[in-house]
């Protein structure tokens, strides 16, 4: 019992790790652009860089989990996180924000897959509670990334807030190699082109895909859009994007309810985001509260549903590891597409309200899929 305990704590601060940094770049680019000279689309490409490496790297990292281990991956990736965190603090400023940014998200990326193999094989009869957690790791590192890293980087300027940050993934891969069993096997073979064949891998990947467009892009944007109100509203901000909207979704691990195959659940998210997300292109910024609520609510429930579905609807490890690397992969991948096209349209309109559009149009195909899918991924074998 004790040990089963450990790991879930250990999984828990591994997902909150791979976290907590990622969501500190986004409210540190107003500082690092002022101080770097950037241009607006420049500054956005910092975050699409870092969701495409999330992508592109994802099934690489399942692959690589066959050969080395799936534990033994997440610990390399644990250290490489800590050490190019630092590396964004070093000299030359420019080329080690965008290296140092793509090389902790590759870090991120590669884990991320072992991750699920883990948690089938850790606990195998209690995979629902095991990723429910996995997935409040997630979320509780972007709300702690997002919402203290204005302070942060007030009081100890933006390299020393993510020397901080760096500090803190240190002492969790060092408790994880500790702590965590061995690997007793190999992580399983991957056929992808099953995978690939496999209609639901891709509206798992298509749900994903559309709310990682609708946070990651309000994410980076938010900051500039109410930056003039000072470090404390930003923050405030970031809380409601981010933590106030984990307060209701915690209570999903405790229901009964199957939410991650409910069409109602993923129509009401992608409304809720498309709502907050039209009000921010409105320049609604006196409601940036409200509105960053309900876009942190709808975007946040897909996420939960999304990462449940993997570990749920797999049949053994590799259909886990493999659905999991494909809707990581094609999620952002095809996400990267968010954040800079909206710093083109700022660049384009030098109104910061149009960085917008992108999270409307992708909130409301997130409601469309979320219509859809569904559907199709009740006849899987875990919800028979």
């Amino acid at each position: 019992m004790r040990r089963t305990v450990i790991q879930l704590g250990l999984v828990w601060l591994t997902a909150f790790n791979l976290r907590v940094i990622l969501f500190a770049i986004p409210p540190s680019l107003p500082a690092i652009r002022s101080e770097l000279g950037l241009s607006f689309s420049a500054t956005g490409s910092i975050t699409s860089l870092a969701v495409l490496m999330l992508g592109v790297a994802s099934i690489p990292g399942a692959l690589l989990a066959t050969r080395y281990g799936a534990r033994r991956l997440v610990s390399l990736c644990g250290v490489g996180l800590a050490v190019f965190t630092v590396s964004l603090t070093l000299p030359p400023a420019v080329f080690w924000v965008f290296a140092g940014s793509a090389l902790l998200t590759l870090s991120i990326a590669l884990a991320q897959p072992p991750l699920a193999v883990l948690i089938r094989r850790w606990f195998p009869d209690a995979m629902a509670r095991a990723g429910s957690l996995y997935g409040n790791g997630l979320l509780m590192g972007s709300v702690f990334g997002a919402s203290l890293s204005p302070y942060m980087s007030a009081a100890f300027g933006w390299r020393g807030m993510f020397l901080v940050w760096a500090v803190v993934a240190g002492i969790g891969v060092l408790l994880w190699t500790r702590f965590t069993p061995p690997d007793r096997a190999a992580a399983p073979q991957i056929n992808l082109g099953a995978i690939a064949r496999d209609p639901r891998a891709w509206q798992v990947a298509a749900l994903f895909t559309f709310q990682n467009v609708v946070y990651y892009t309000v994410a980076t944007w938010l900051p500039f859009l109410v930056k003039d109100r000072g470090p404390a509203y930003l923050a405030t901000t970031l809380l409601f994007l981010n933590l106030f909207p984990i307060v209701l979704l915690l209570a999903l691990a405790f229901l009964r309810w199957r939410y991650a195959l409910s069409t109602a659940f993923y129509v009401i998210a992608g409304l809720l985001a498309a709502a907050g997300s039209l009000g921010l292109l409105l320049g609604l910024v006196e409601l940036a509260w409200p509105l960053a609520f309900m876009v942190g609510l709808g975007a946040g429930a897909a996420f939960v549903g999304s990462v449940a579905l993997p570990p749920l609807l797999a049949s053994n490890e590799s259909e886990a590891a493999g659905f999991s690397a494909l809707m990581f992969t094609a999620g952002y991948t095809l996400a990267f597409a968010g954040p800079i096209s909206a710093g083109l349209l700022v660049d384009a309109t030098g109104q910061v309200t149009m960085a917008f559009w992108p999270p409307v149009i992708g909130a409301v195909l997130m409601a469309v899929v979320g219509s859809l899918a569904p559907r199709l991924l009740v006849r899987s074998r875990a919800a028979a």
